[in-house]
């Protein structure tokens, strides 16, 4: 028996903000990039790698993003479970500062078109993502389809217990804690 999807169009009860929701994702995704450099350790494709580290934060990466697409909040909370089912793939499938960004917003544009009914055309996405054009979005989008085997819906378990992490991550945790974000569990410990 298959778990039930996640229902996106109900999600006041558990509420987020828009800057919390930045801020959170924002953390996750800091918190899941490797140290290692460039493509050391990791199998993602060489085509998600930058030449070299972006000279702004995640967090305002992602506050960009949440103010030009103009899509839901769920988006969000999605591609953050698909950066982890290519993780859970492949232990080797590793974040890293080179290429979170390409990821992340490849991401994006998936969840975006599988969970809301409007969206522009990829050109107008590979402008606000930062991407070279038009062939490098529609490489990457394809490339990150296969990594996940094509499977885009996400069960209520999982987006429940993402969105959780992501509102977890806002409250006020002690200096010396860290946050692993892991949709099969989630580990909270002294650093």
């Amino acid at each position: 028996m298959m778990e039930p999807v996640a229902c996106f169009e109900d999600e006041e009860f558990m509420p987020m903000n828009e800057e919390d929701l930045v801020a959170a994702v924002g953390e996750a995704l800091d918190t899941n990039c490797s140290d290692e450099d460039l493509v050391v350790g990791t199998t993602i494709p060489r085509s998600f790698f930058g030449t070299r580290r972006q000279g702004f934060s995640l967090k305002s990466y992602v506050k960009r993003l949440y103010q030009y697409l103009e899509c839901s909040k769920s988006v969000f909370v999605t591609a953050l479970i698909y950066l982890e089912r290519i993780q859970l793939a492949n232990p080797s499938n590793k974040l890293t500062d080179f290429n979170v960004h390409r990821m992340f917003s490849t991401a994006i544009l998936l969840a975006l078109k599988y969970h809301d009914d409007e969206h522009y055309a990829n050109s107008y996405y590979a402008e606000v993502f930062g991407m070279r054009g038009l062939n490098e979005i529609n490489h990457l989008e394809a490339r990150m389809l296969t990594m996940l085997d094509f499977r885009l819906g996400v069960t209520e378990k999982e987006y429940t217990y993402c969105k959780n992490h992501l509102m977890q991550t806002q409250i006020r945790l002690p200096a010396h804690s860290v946050v692993e974000f892991n949709t099969t569990n989630m580990v909270i410990s002294a650093a």
